[in-house]
């Protein structure tokens, strides 16, 4: 990851049985994303042994890339998947100044979630 790249990383820890269907779609997720303008990569992992860890990756070419994804259709299919998830994820972007949490989705998308 060069220095001018962002990146958003949505970690959940989901019981079991739910490894699946989040996985299932975070995949379909990535695959629109990964068509996005901006988009250098996207991956989604899972590791059982840490109890059903599902990790999510996005990295983007600029700020403004990200800020448009955060702005698009498919990001709200992750909101969804957020909010429906029976334990919160952490979620964190990269940004060229430092650390983002949520407030950073709430800033992008003129809304508090």
């Amino acid at each position: 990851m060069g220095p001018a790249s962002v990146r958003m990383t949505v970690e959940w820890l989901v019981p079991l049985g739910e490894t699946r269907p989040i996985t299932m779609a975070l995949h379909a997720v990535a695959a629109e994303t990964r068509a996005a303008r901006g988009c250098i990569g996207c991956s989604v992992s899972t590791d059982i042994g840490k109890g059903g860890a599902v990790r999510y990756v996005e990295d983007w070419k600029t700020e403004e890339d990200l800020r448009q994804r955060v702005q698009s259709d498919t990001f709200s299919q992750l909101i969804t998947l957020i909010e429906r998830a029976s334990r919160p994820p952490r979620i964190e972007f990269a940004l060229a100044l430092g650390k983002r949490g949520l407030d950073f989705v709430a800033e992008v998308r003129g809304s508090v979630m």
